[in-house]
């Protein structure tokens, strides 16, 4: 998956739960201190927020930090050990 498709999933939930919260684009992004086009480009996936800014918004919105992730794929975890695997094996071989 990439950036992009990372980025158009949250903001497709961030838009999601203004909605339920009955906020205007405007309204959040004056709670949160940004431009209100900055809103827009999240929730169409064409910009990403700093950290900081994503945890106002659930603040803001109260929501569980995990609802904006909903509909992100499971990782690969056979992916993730055999990385892990193959890092501890180069780190072992330089420390010896």
């Amino acid at each position: 998956m990439t950036d992009h498709q990372i980025t158009k999933i949250v903001g497709a939930n961030v838009r999601k739960a203004r909605l339920q919260a009955n906020m205007t684009q405007e309204c959040l992004a004056e709670l949160i201190g940004i431009e209100w086009k900055s809103i827009s480009n999240l929730e169409n996936g064409r910009n990403s927020l700093l950290l900081p800014k994503i945890a106002r918004i659930i603040q803001v919105l109260d929501i569980n930090p995990n609802a904006l992730f909903d509909g992100l794929p499971e990782p690969d975890h056979k992916e993730i050990e055999k990385i892990k695997k193959a890092l501890a094996r180069k780190r072992k071989s330089k420390n010896s």
